[in-house]
């Protein structure tokens, strides 16, 4: 029996369902509450056609957020999580074979680490850029080349696609290093992509 569902043979199918999801995407990123970058995930279920999860970049349940830990960029890195971490956490074991669309930011290399333990088979993102001082480039890139090491299928978000949502292309990589307050000791952080 064929899946009714099934995107295989039916590019543009796909490309409708992915516009939805990434529209989604940024939609659930405006619930959060950091002033600096608002990140929003989707989990999909494609065979199913099922939203399994969703998530934004926030503190966790019960921490407060208030204004001055969101200003205070150093104790807020240590203490937010990001969009991808909280859909996967409120989708547990029917993450797997899901795909993940992410507005943003580009995916970091520890979340694709998550993103990959977790049995995600597709990422649609934001593609980092090369060749950048960016920190978020970097570690983009190395998810970029963890996912594809692991079989998992990586879709850039095309410029096309940011204009139609309204987001500003560069937008998404353009926000404050969160090396800033560890400038210091990047000499001892590698990424070679």
């Amino acid at each position: 029996m064929t899946n009714i569902n099934a995107f295989e043979g039916r590019p543009e199918k796909q490309a409708k369902w992915d516009r939805r999801y990434l529209g989604l995407a940024h939609y659930i990123s405006q619930w959060s509450k950091d002033p600096r970058a608002k990140v929003g995930a989707v989990l999909v279920n494609q065979r199913y056609a099922r939203i399994v999860a969703t998530g934004f970049n926030g503190f966790p349940s019960n921490v407060e957020d208030s204004a001055e830990r969101l200003q205070n960029k150093t104790q807020k890195l240590q203490m937010i999580l990001h969009a991808e971490q909280n859909a996967l956490l409120h989708a547990g074991r029917d993450a797997r074979e899901c795909d993940v669309y992410v507005v943003g930011k580009p995916v970091c290399n520890v979340c694709a680490t998550l993103l990959i333990q977790s049995g995600v088979r597709r990422v649609v993102a934001a593609a980092p850029r090369r060749d950048t001082d960016s920190y978020w480039d970097k570690v983009g890139l190395l998810a970029i080349e963890m996912l594809k090491e692991a079989g998992v299928e990586f879709t850039a978000i095309s410029g096309e696609q940011l204009d139609k949502l309204g987001l500003n292309r560069d937008e998404a990589r353009a926000s404050q290093d969160p090396l800033d307050p560890y400038r210091e000791h990047q000499h001892e952080l590698r990424f070679e992509p």
